[in-house]
């Protein structure tokens, strides 16, 4: 905590105190949600790496400056200085990380989930199909198992990946400039060069939320029936039933997975109340939710199912209607409102 609060001039508190929990120096984190986070971070780091030293590799001098130093390098540098991770960045991968645990722990689709999804969906349809199999593959490269160091493909949303790109530049270009005698600037413009090529060639539609996304779109209006959320659900289909509940709510589904994996239990009861869930149903998704949130024991589930009992349709339709601004404009609403109150 000492070592992360010591740069704290540069993230807010509540940033640190993330950081030293994702971060911990002399022992290995035992949360499954802090090492599958750890694990998307570092796997995304290490193929940063891999891809910037083949794009350098070209330029003499850096590629000298980089002799020393042949194995990855990056993931190390940055758990010594995490602050060079934002809040967004990491609040992004531990959403990822909840994805991976929820995906795994459901692991393949049982035949019976699998013959009803597909009863729901048109069969002489080939797009669906492909898209179908699309996402499963996306599911794949995050369910995967490895080490924080295995490469891991960076399926980031484009700022989000810029973010950790060019955090990777900089561990890169420190390295290289303290081993180079001269020529400093040359190396930092070499390392930039690279830096905006891989963004060029970055392609953030390849995540399984953007090809989750891509299916509804692709089922048209059948996406709105009700069957095929709860059988999305009942299967196992998480991403696509977060993708479903987003087109009914006019939401993106970034925001939906979101809520669902890591936001607190108001906003999700009234997702769920607005998709005309029972409270049976909330009870449901509750226990679907278990495996990537800890913190729904069986004292925090029934408390859960008691309070959205009383939670009316109107008021969920009317919270949901409030997710739908956007989060900068409810955080400083939310703060000029309080400071009015007090």
């Amino acid at each position: 905590m000492t070592r992360v609060m010591a740069g704290m001039s540069a993230v807010p508190v509540g940033h640190a105190i993330d950081l030293a929990y994702f971060f911990p120096r002399h022992q290995s984190p035992h949360d499954a949600l802090i090492a599958e986070t750890r694990r998307h971070l570092g796997g995304c780091v290490a193929a940063i790496e891999t891809g910037l030293r083949v794009l350098v590799d070209h330029i003499p001098e850096v590629s000298s400056a980089l002799e020393s130093w042949p194995d990855l390098l990056c993931w190390r540098m940055i758990c010594d200085q995490p602050t060079l991770l934002g809040p967004p960045l990491l609040a992004h991968m531990r959403m990822r990380a909840g994805v991976s645990l929820m995906l795994r722990y459901g692991g393949a689709v049982d035949a019976a989930a699998q013959e009803c999804e597909d009863a729901a969906l048109p069969e002489t349809d080939p797009a669906l199909a492909d898209g179908l199999a699309a996402l499963a593959l996306a599911e794949g490269r995050w369910m995967s198992l490895g080490g924080e160091n295995q490469p891991m493909r960076p399926d980031l949303p484009a700022e989000h990946f810029a973010e950790l790109m060019w955090a990777v530049v900089a561990c890169l270009a420190a390295v290289a400039r303290r081993n180079a005698s001269e020529g400093g600037d040359r190396l930092l413009a070499g390392f930039e060069r690279a830096g905006w090529a891989m963004l060029a060639d970055h392609d953030e539609s390849m995540s399984p939320l953007m090809e989750a996304d891509r299916l509804v779109r692709q089922l048209g209006e059948q996406s709105a029936e009700t069957t095929l959320l709860d059988t999305a659900l009942s299967g196992r289909r998480f991403l696509l039933f977060a993708g479903l509940a987003a087109n009914r709510l006019r939401m993106e589904i970034t925001q939906v997975v979101d809520i669902l994996v890591t936001g607190p239990l108001p906003p999700l009861a009234m997702l769920c109340r607005a998709l005309g869930g029972s409270d049976a149903d909330y009870r449901h998704l509750l226990l679907a939710l278990r495996p990537g949130r800890p913190e729904l024991t069986d004292v925090a589930l029934v408390a859960a199912a008691a309070e959205y009992q009383a939670l009316s349709e109107q008021d969920a339709h009317a919270g949901v209607a409030a997710l739908r601004t956007p989060a900068s404009l409810r955080a400083k609403l939310g703060h000029l409102l309080g400071a009015m109150a007090a």
